[in-house]
Order: C-alpha cells, then structure tokens, then sequence
C-alpha cells in the first residue's frame, strides 16, 4: 500500500468514525428520553441507519468538486 492510500485509508476511517459517534451524540441529545424509554434498540438502530445515509448525501453535495 503506498503512503498516499494509507493516508486516505486512515481519512476515511476516521471520518467514519466521526460521524458514527457525532450521530449517536446528537441523536440522544436532541431526541431528549425518545431513545432512552424504548425498550428495543432496533428503531435506534434502524433510524441511525437513515441519518447516516442522509449525512452522507448531504457531504457529498456540499463536497462535490
């Protein structure tokens, strides 16, 4: 693997990660008791899922060169 795809490797997964951890962040903070008081994560993760491929869409449009 040369430097540069090691340097864009480790880009990604660390924006990756970013925006996985932001995510959970921002969907506790302003979703106040909404996720808490579910008794199954599978909405949580189910509409994790969405935001993130929404966030994702909106990167690319904000980014596109």
């Amino acid at each position: 693997m040369s430097v540069k795809d090691k340097i864009v490797q480790e880009t990604v997964e660390t924006i990756i990660n970013s925006i996985d951890e932001q995510l959970t962040t921002y969907m506790f903070e302003f979703s106040g008791s909404y996720y808490d008081s579910r008794e199954t994560n599978d909405e949580f993760f189910a509409d994790k899922k969405e935001m993130t491929e929404l966030v994702i869409k909106e990167l690319y449009n904000r980014i596109k060169l």
